[in-house]
Parts: structure tokens; sequence; C-alpha cells
């Protein structure tokens, strides 16, 4: 008996590696959008993660007739209500990258809150099956916000000081960083919702 698919709905080879890695105890065949034919950008039309999420879950499940798992994430700055949210990996554009947006929330936050540093990620999940529901699940953790510092993650997990962890994410092995990550615990939430169990049926 072959092993049920799940389709990661992202381009981002970062999320990819990470998504892989907390999907790697249950028993499906993931894969990426590029060995299904699926090339074109996926749509975000926000205003929230939900939506967001949403969106592309259902893009690639009714394109692929496949289950797809979609997440949109981003760092919200407390003392800036929550600022950039989900705008985090779009707010200077499309041709910016980690390390800009990164350097340019520094910035930010250096000149408008310089003695409030708090912050949170936040991940909103989605898995999407044919002729089903959608299921959703949140995942958030706390941390502050400091020089980059550590080789591992990706986007802004440098600066991050997890409250949990002690290091920032971009300091944390892949094990430690997998227990507490809001896209860790978005997944599991999914899990606790029996998200993943339909495809196991299958």
């Amino acid at each position: 008996m072959s092993e049920p698919v799940l389709i990661l709905a992202t381009h981002n080879p970062g999320k990819i590696r990470e998504l892989r890695r907390l999907l790697k105890p249950r028993p499906l065949r993931v894969m990426e959008l590029d060995e299904v034919g699926f090339l074109a950008a996926l749509d975000e039309p926000g205003p929230g993660y939900t939506e967001s999420a949403l969106a592309k879950a259902m893009e690639v499940c009714t394109a692929t007739g496949l289950p797809a798992l979609a997440d949109d994430s981003g760092i919200e700055v407390d003392a800036l209500r929550g600022w950039p949210g989900p705008m985090s990996a779009r707010w200077m554009g499309p041709v910016a990258t980690d390390e800009d947006r990164l350097r340019g929330l520094l910035a930010e936050v250096e000149r408008r809150s310089p003695d409030d540093r708090r912050v949170r990620y936040v991940c909103v999940a989605v898995l999407a099956r044919p002729d089903s529901e959608p299921v959703t699940a949140r995942g958030e953790c706390l941390g502050t916000l400091v020089e980059p510092r550590g080789m591992n993650g990706f986007g802004y997990d440098p600066a991050f000081l997890s409250l949990d962890l002690g290091v920032t994410f971009a300091e944390a092995d892949d094990e430690a960083k997998a227990r507490v990550s809001h896209r860790a615990r978005a997944i599991a939430r999914l899990g606790e919702a029996g998200a993943f169990e339909p495809l196991l049926l299958v």
C-alpha cells in the first residue's frame, strides 16, 4: 500500500525544509509543487494569515486534486500594534531579500520603539482536501527582537530570541525549534484536530 500524498503549497525553500521535518513522523508522501507540475505563483490575498493560507491550500488542492498544506506566517512587534504581521514577507516589495527585510525591521523598531522589542511569531496552517472542508490551526511563540546571530533557520529567525529556548531561532538546532516554533505548534494543532487522519484512510 502506497503512502498517501500531501502537497506543500509553498515555493519558499525554508518553509519546505521546515514542513518536511515537522511532517516526517507521519506516514505521508510529502511532495513539492514542482514535483506535480505546479509552477505558478500562489495568490496571497490577505488581509490576514487565514485568508492567505486558505487561498494557497485551496488553489493547489483544486489544481491537483490532491490534499494540500499551506501556511501563512509573520512576525508581530507588540509596540507597533502587530506590524508587519501578515505583510512580513512582502512589506518591502517583491525583490527584497530575507536580509533586507530583517535589517529593515530592526531599523524600524529602533526608530519607532527602541525600548520595547517584544515580538511574536504567528503561523496559520490550512490543510485542504478534495470534497472536504479545509481545517485551520494557529500557532504562536513569543520572543524579543535582537541583533542577528546564528546560522540556521530563515526569514527573521536570526533576530528572534525565543523566550522558550533562550537563543535565537537561528542559533537553535532543528529539534529544539521544532518543539516550540509557531509553525510546529500550528502543525501539531492540525494533528490534534484530526486533520491528517482522513489522508491515512485513503
